[in-house]
């Protein structure tokens, strides 16, 4: 696999929101985190789940791996 650059983005701040497993069963989880996603374009708008030990994992990776991660610039950060 050849090396990639990332290219800039706008990143808007998200908001991780917990949401009760309705259909729960037998040994599953009680809630997930739900996030609103979007393509950097703006389109492909859908809801991503995931458990809690997942988003644990997913901010480990990022401290791991700080020069994958992205910013937000200070415009965007102000209008967030």
């Amino acid at each position: 696999m050849s090396e990639q650059l990332n290219e800039p983005v706008t990143v808007k701040a998200g908001r991780l929101i917990e949401v009760t497993n309705l259909r729960k069963h037998h040994k599953t989880n009680k809630s997930y985190i739900a996030v609103q996603v979007e393509d950097s374009d703006g389109s492909n708008e859908k809801c991503l789940l995931f458990t809690k030990n997942e988003i644990t994992r997913a901010e480990a990776r990022a401290l791991k791996n700080p020069e994958d991660v992205t910013t937000k610039n200070w415009l965007t950060d102000l209008l967030d």
